[in-house]
């Protein structure tokens, strides 16, 4: 058995990139890299149990050149009677790299759903050396610095276990043709410049640099899948209740203090985590993120709408236009049993009971009871409405009368939300408020005939 070919089929094995009945779309270039893959999958297709397809991107950046390249992958799939899907783009003025990505993965993505299946790409492990020192230079985080993964979602890398003169001495011993990209061998690309400078003069100074990069890299992948375990179950420790003061679809927020007390490595990687959600990772915003958390306050802006804030205890991340109130209108809300959406998507159920016959019932009834109301001493002239500057409240059992600003703010409910507040109201002096419950003198008691609830529940409670 050929060597390079039963380390490859035991890379595939070790990292389970295949099962059998898998269909494969190869990403076939016609360079070296690809045609040493195409060439291994067609020969093992069998052995493996899949079905071989193969993809082609003509760039629309090289003229005549990239539709030689083109013709030459028609060719080498027509005699192999292999599938191929091809796709020519047209290239927008100045475009690089990352757009020569964006949009080959986008064909791959799409091709992937299209056939259910898995795609194989090239990548070797001269690529991943280049890949880690470039992320090094400009740089990067542990994340980073794993480089290229063996496996990402539907993408498979089955040659990243091998080195580019590893892969010229198979195209060699099999007779396998291919083509040179004439821009690799320029510098006009930060990569190539790595690959013709900076490696060469590693592997001077150490012979089997590529290797050790490589090494490091695999170490970085499993110290990264250790540091993200670790981080989710960080964030499930200072995960906060959502409380009924927030809007419907307020996103997660976190502790800082816990946050902040974690060991720094997972520290930043549960703030990589939650940047990642809105915003692609990039090391200073995970820097200047982390700083806000350690400082106890601050912001830092991720996109155009979103924002990382440390605030009142708490850590998030934000759409300040989502979260703000809508406009300036006050909202107003009948006092009456049954449901009502209050601002925010926060639904208002009222109930009337017979007090005495439910204490009575021989059930449990003392949570439920917690936070009921003499529905007798609730004068006729309240309504429900969302809260107003002067606004004062006496909650049950605190036996203090403060501005009902000042409550919020020691519950730390945000600024940015308590206009959406709906409050029960006479006048300026509050009845009712989410998460306080009744005022003091209107709690139900042995006197009580007719008592009163109301409950206070988002929209994502109730599904």
């Amino acid at each position: 058995m050929n060597e390079f070919e039963a380390r490859t089929a035991a890379y595939i094995e070790q990292h389970h990139m295949l099962r059998k009945g898998d269909t494969v779309i190869v990403a076939l270039s016609g360079g070296a890299d690809s045609m040493a893959l195409f060439h291994f999958l067609f020969t093992w297709r069998e052995r493996l149990g899949i079905t071989l397809r193969a993809a082609h991107v003509n760039h629309g950046l090289r003229g005549v050149a990239a539709d030689a390249d083109a013709a030459f992958v028609r060719a080498q799939c027509a005699a192999r009677g292999v599938p191929l899907e091809e796709t020519r783009l047209t290239a927008p003025k100045n475009a690089g790299e990352a757009w020569g990505r964006e949009q080959r993965y986008l064909f791959f993505s799409r091709l992937s759903q299209r056939f259910g299946a898995r795609v194989a790409t090239a990548h070797t492990a001269s690529d991943n050396a280049e890949t880690v020192l470039f992320r090094l230079a400009r740089g990067s985080s542990v994340r980073g610095a794993a480089g290229i993964p063996p496996v990402r979602e539907v993408y498979i890398r089955p040659l990243l276990w091998a080195l580019r003169a590893q892969i010229e001495e198979y195209l060699s011993q099999q007779s396998i043709p291919h083509v040179t990209d004439a821009t690799n061998e320029t510098d006009t690309y930060a990569r190539n410049r790595i690959r013709h400078g900076v490696l060469p003069v590693l592997e001077g100074a150490h012979p089997g640099a590529q290797q050790n990069l490589a090494r490091f890299a695999t170490e970085m992948t499993e110290l990264s899948a250790y540091l993200d375990a670790q981080a989710e179950a960080l964030l499930a420790r200072a995960q906060l209740e959502l409380s009924v003061y927030l809007p419907s679809g307020t996103p997660p927020a976190y502790d800082a203090r816990t946050l902040a007390q974690a060991p720094p490595p997972v520290r930043r990687a549960a703030i990589a985590r939650l940047i990642g959600q809105v915003s692609p990772q990039k090391t200073l915003l995970v820097v200047k993120a982390d700083q806000a958390l350690c400082a106890g306050a601050g912001a830092v802006q991720l996109g155009r709408d979103t924002v990382f804030a440390v605030r009142q205890g708490r850590a998030s991340v934000e759409t300040p236009a989502l979260s703000a109130p809508q406009g300036k209108t006050e909202w107003l809300g009948a006092f009456s049993p049954g449901d009502q959406w209050a601002p925010g998507g926060m639904l208002l159920s009222v109930r009337v009971f017979n007090y005495e016959k439910t204490v009575n019932s021989g059930k449990d009834v003392g949570n439920h009871l917690k936070f009921c109301a003499d529905y007798d001493r609730i004068q006729d002239n309240v309504c429900f409405r969302t809260k107003r500057p002067g606004d004062v409240f006496c909650p049950a059992g605190r036996g203090v009368t403060k501005p009902l600003k000042k409550w919020l703010s020691e519950q730390k409910v945000p600024q940015s939300v308590r206009g959406l507040l709906p409050v029960l109201a006479a006048g300026e002096t509050i009845l009712w408020a989410p998460g306080f419950g009744f005022a003091e003198g209107l709690v139900a008691d042995g006197r009580t005939q007719t008592a009163v609830t109301i409950e206070a529940r988002r929209m994502e409670e109730m599904t």
